[in-house]
């Protein structure tokens, strides 16, 4: 509920509570600080036993037990029944932390009466009962006490109580503990705020020292036991960790359950581990792991005991749902259904047991829809983030064709009767059967550019070329990929390329320079490319035009991999595939020129003057590759981007200042990047320039680093910033102590 409560705060009214439970408002916290969006006064922590009210509710949490510290069930009592929503629990009848299952309220409130009893469905379909915590603790023990070399363990990092075991089992065996996982961190830091840690961070080694303590002495503690692609485990199952390396004499304790769904990417890992030759010790035999959901007879007890008027089960598969519904039943109780996701139910109190309750009533189904969160800002529906689009192009892939267009012209009597191009195509995410594939499309394309009538638009060029490339690609491989053509009329880029084929002896067929001077002085239309302004030779400032148009620079082309040009027609086309260091100049094709003659060209607004077309032909026959070597070389370094800048002391100061300017808005406003676009708009102004998230990120960090003075208590005068911030903060972190 922590990672997803920053999806939902800013859809709530800004003076919404918050209320959790001590530990896990810890973890809250932190979410909260990290998105900048924390606020003090909402937080309500509560305690067990203690009532509250929310809304048209009286609460009353009761402790269950659970894999992770402070878990409780709610009971939500108002004028029309009460309600019993358990969470997820289980029954252990000896817990690590000595707060045990609260059996005597769930029986207090059965003789009150219970009209909807909601209960987590998990493991419904294990029969028996769970074991108990300190029954994990005893087997992490042994297995550690035998293990001659380094041992590796891995558990869900949420167990602050598996941990602690751990911790025990290093302390009589004399070894030392370290952490690999960031997740690991934030819940034991999380858990000692609270004073519920069985561990102190200051006590663990630093990661980078590993190497520095014989195997024997430690154990790691690591995340990635659901295989996750960059948790700990995995990366060193590929060896790609920074942190250690595994080898044969590793001992790794599988300390977790594998949840369904990552079985096989759970096995690929543990082979990749294997293969290395350290050893795996996994299975319930071994006793390594217990869950922190009720089995069946633990699910059947809690229902004997409340007898509920009506019970729906929750938590879990759709098969775990009916099969707990029959459970329901098995036990007497007279009213159950499941529902699904959106799916609305009504439920009235049966005040007089002697009178039949009418059972549930449907109030109907909200249209739900899935959201899906892209990166800091990107957020909506699938349809808004083109989820399927991506899905298609990742799956049938993409064609990108760019085409340069000449169309016929009366050249020495002859007048040419179709239309010309240079073409070049781009593909990505396609297979292209060793270059076979590539050469047809090029065919193709060709083909389809001569077929459409001299005169027709350039939108329907593009039209034609697309839809053949995309029969043609269906019918070689049965893939159905997206085809983006782009057609432009660049008479001059044609024609210089047929030159430059002609002049190095690769083609027999072209206008050659009468045709350039007759189609240069003809001023041919063609597509006004957005207009470019060049200051100080460095900075290129575009201005968009009515039609958003390929812009023709003035570098050399440089190819893909997957992407050829072919000039001139489809009779002397010839294809020339590049290796793949080239793969950083993906959209150079689309935005360069190809020869010195399409320089000239941009220096004269789209036109080339016949006698400098001459000198440039010359220059260009008589240049050496030293200089275009030069050339290359010069123009590279100068498009590489420039290295980011760290924040100063002056920029933070400013920054501080700003933020504490707008701090009341940031309390009530919903839509808070507002806010730090408008702060980014006046560092600009003071000849700053820093992004909205750049400056919300710089402010996450110190305010956590106001956090840590202050909860330390150290020297103030050893930050620099620590007046300016307390002067911002100070109030809301006293609103939240009391």
């Amino acid at each position: 509920m922590a990672m997803k409560i920053t999806l939902v705060i800013p859809a709530l009214d800004p003076h919404t509570p918050i209320y959790a439970s001590s530990f896990t408002m810890e973890l809250i916290k932190k979410r909260l600080k990290e998105n900048g969006i924390f606020v003090p006064s909402r937080l309500k922590v509560f305690k067990m036993r203690k009532r509250f009210t929310a809304g048209p509710f009286e609460i009353e949490p009761l402790r269950v037990t659970h894999s992770i510290p402070d878990c409780c069930g709610l009971v939500l009592r108002c004028a029309d029944g009460t309600i019993l929503h358990t969470g997820d629990w289980k029954i252990d009848e000896s817990p690590l932390d000595g707060n045990i299952f609260d059996r005597q309220f769930l029986e207090d409130l059965s003789k009150e009466g219970v009209t909807l009893m909601m209960s987590d469905s998990t493991n419904v379909l294990s029969p028996g009962r769970t074991t108990s915590e300190r029954v994990v603790a005893d087997a992490l023990l042994r297995h550690i006490s035998n293990a001659k070399g380094r041992i590796i363990t891995t558990q869900f990092a949420s167990n602050i109580h598996r941990l602690g075991s751990v911790k025990v089992a290093a302390d009589l065996t004399g070894r030392k503990l370290v952490f690999v996982g960031m997740s690991l961190r934030t819940y034991l830091d999380a858990a000692w705020k609270d004073g519920k840690a069985p561990i102190d961070p200051s006590t663990l080694v630093k990661a980078e020292d590993i190497d520095a303590y014989a195997p024997k002495d430690l154990i790691i503690v690591t995340t990635g036991s659901q295989a996750e692609p960059r948790a700990a485990l995995n990366l060193a199952s590929y060896g790609s960790s920074h942190s250690f390396k595994l080898n044969k004499e590793d001992v790794i304790l599988y300390s977790a359950k594998v949840i369904p769904g990552n079985e096989s990417r759970v096995m690929k890992m543990l082979n990749r581990i294997s293969e290395i030759g350290s050893t795996i010790v996994i299975g319930r035999n071994e006793g390594l792991h217990t869950s922190g959901h009720g089995y069946r007879g633990e699910l059947e007890e809690v229902l004997k005991i409340v007898k509920p008027q009506h019970f729906l089960p929750i938590h879990g598969e759709l098969v775990f749902l009916k099969e707990h519904e029959l459970l329901g039943k098995s036990t007497g109780v007279r009213h159950t259904t499941v529902i699904k996701n959106g799916e609305m139910l009504g439920v009235s109190h049966l005040r007089n047991r002697k009178v039949l309750s009418n059972g549930f009533s449907s109030l109907g189904k909200e249209n739900l829809q899935l959201m899906y969160s892209d990166g800091d800002k990107a957020f909506g529906t699938s349809t808004e983030l083109c989820i399927d689009e991506r899905l298609r192009i990742a799956s049938d892939g993409i064609i990108v064709v760019s085409m340069e267009i000449l169309r016929p012209q009366k050249i020495d009597g002859i007048i040419e009767n179709s239309l010309k191009g240079k073409i070049r195509i781009t593909t990505r995410c396609l297979w292209l059967d060793k270059g076979k594939l590539l050469d047809a499309l090029h065919k193709a394309a060709h083909a389809a550019l001569s077929s459409c009538p001299v005169n027709c638009p350039l939108a329907h060029m593009e039209r034609t070329v697309s839809e053949v490339l995309r029969k043609m690609v269906r019918k070689y491989s049965g893939k159905r990929p997206e085809v983006i053509a782009i057609a432009l009329e660049n008479p001059a880029g044609v024609l210089s390329d047929e030159l430059n084929e002609k002049l190095s002896g690769n083609s027999n067929v072209g206008f050659g320079i009468p045709a350039v001077r007759k189609v240069m002085d003809g001023h041919p239309k063609r597509r006004e490319p957005n207009k470019i302004k060049a200051e100080n030779d460095s900075n290129l400032h575009i201005e968009n035009t009515s039609e958003q148009n390929l812009i023709v620079g003035n570098d050399v082309e440089t190819f893909l991999p997957e992407e050829v040009t072919t000039s001139s027609s489809p009779d002397h086309a010839e294809r020339h595939t590049r290796s793949t260091e080239d793969s950083d100049e993906f959209w150079k094709p689309f935005i360069k020129s190809s020869s010195p003659i399409d320089n000239l060209e941009n220096d004269n607004n789209g036109f080339i003057p016949i006698e400098e077309h001459k000198s440039e032909l010359k220059s260009d026959d008589s240049a050496s590759s030293g200089d275009v070597s030069e050339l290359l070389s010069s123009q590279l370094k100068s498009s590489k981007p420039a290295k980011r800048n760290k924040w100063t002391s002056e920029e933070v100061k400013k920054l501080i200042k700003m933020r504490g300017e707008l701090h009341s808005r940031f309390q009530v406003v919903k839509g808070r990047m507002a806010l730090w676009e408008e702060i980014s708009a006046s560092l600009l102004a003071d000849g700053i320039s820093r992004s909205p998230v750049q400056c919300k990120s710089r402010w996450a960090s110190l305010v956590q680093k106001y956090e840590e003075i202050r909860s330390e208590k150290k020297s103030h005068k050893d930050w620099p910033y620590f007046e300016e911030m307390n002067k911002i903060l100070s109030d809301d972190f006293e609103a939240a102590a009391t």
